[in-house]
């Protein structure tokens, strides 16, 4: 194990103050996260204490906690210097639902560092970021496993959707009729992520009673096809609220699931990737704000 693996579980526990909250910082899991404190602690000497159910420095490890936090710093400088002022490349991926609603925000981003280039690819599938070079991915699944980096953006509520059409369709038949259903229709292996709202049965939970008729691998898509009429819809509010041809059927949240922001484990330490991460988790905290209080008046 490398020692910097170690110095990095210390410092995570330190800020996070529980051992959930820092294994998620650093993407690896509970008894990992254990084993290095374990490790650090082999000489004898406790190197937290905890209190009201929060993990603290013990005061006589305040000295090795300012180390650790210069070796940080000096780490960061290093990938800085290697991109002075924040330029290079940055690969994202996220779904295609978050490249249109971000767009303007991408936009005031390049304008303010004209010097990082983007590079957006709308994913279909979950991306490796490890194994195909890519900075950082945004996307309603918690990994499982994996060394990349996690941070949780923001919580994705679902409504249900319809046209005017659809609803014409229905009038004249009894209110307990069955519904045609449109679903999310995944063709890739999602085994390794925490994605309820990739699984049928999930969207089934929050839907009318009915039988799907048509299933999408995209959100867009799946709009589109609500919005022509072809059936109800459980999508994100932030695409169905958007939409001038649907109808919500309750203003009532009708789901939820978190969004994640996964980051390379390596690359995500570079200047022009913490301006990205830094700047996106602002945008989401202020755009969902400014919903959550449009919704209140």
């Amino acid at each position: 194990m490398q020692s910097w693996d170690l110095i990095r579980a210390f410092l995570a526990l330190h800020r996070a103050g529980t051992f959930e909250g820092a294994a998620q910082q650093l993407g690896v899991d509970h008894s990992t996260l254990r084993r290095r404190i374990q490790t650090l602690e082999q000489s004898g000497e406790a190197m937290f204490m905890r209190k009201d159910g929060r993990y603290t420095v013990m005061p006589a490890m305040r000295p090795l906690l300012e180390a650790a936090m210069r070796m940080e710093a000096s780490s960061r400088s290093f990938f800085e210097a290697a991109a002075p002022g924040g330029s290079g490349a940055v690969r994202v991926t996220m779904l295609d639902v978050f490249a249109g609603w971000l767009a303007p925000d991408l936009a005031d981003f390049r304008a303010l560092y004209p010097d990082i280039q983007l590079d957006i690819s709308t994913e279909h599938h979950f991306v490796d970021l490890e194994r195909e070079m890519v900075d950082v991915a945004i996307r309603m699944a918690r990994p499982t496993r994996g060394s990349s980096r996690l941070r949780k953006l923001a919580d994705v509520t679902y409504g249900v959707y319809a046209a005017p059409s659809y609803l014409a369709r229905r009038a004249g038949l009894p209110s307990d009729a069955e519904h045609e259903l449109l679903a999310l229709s995944l063709h890739f292996a999602h085994g390794d992520h925490d994605f309820l709202a990739g699984e049928t049965a999930w969207a089934m939970e929050r839907l009318p009673p009915g039988r799907i008729v048509c299933g999408a691998d995209s959100y867009l898509t799946l709009r589109n096809f609500c919005e022509a009429g072809m059936g109800l819809a459980l999508m994100p509010e932030i695409l169905g609220d958007d939409s001038d041809g649907l109808v919500r059927l309750s203003g009532d949240v009708a789901g939820q699931c978190d969004l994640w922001l996964v980051v390379h484990s390596d690359t995500g330490s570079s200047n022009r990737v913490r301006l990205f991460v830094d700047f996106i988790g602002q945008v989401f905290r202020r755009r969902l704000a400014r919903r959550r209080e449009a919704v209140l008046v």
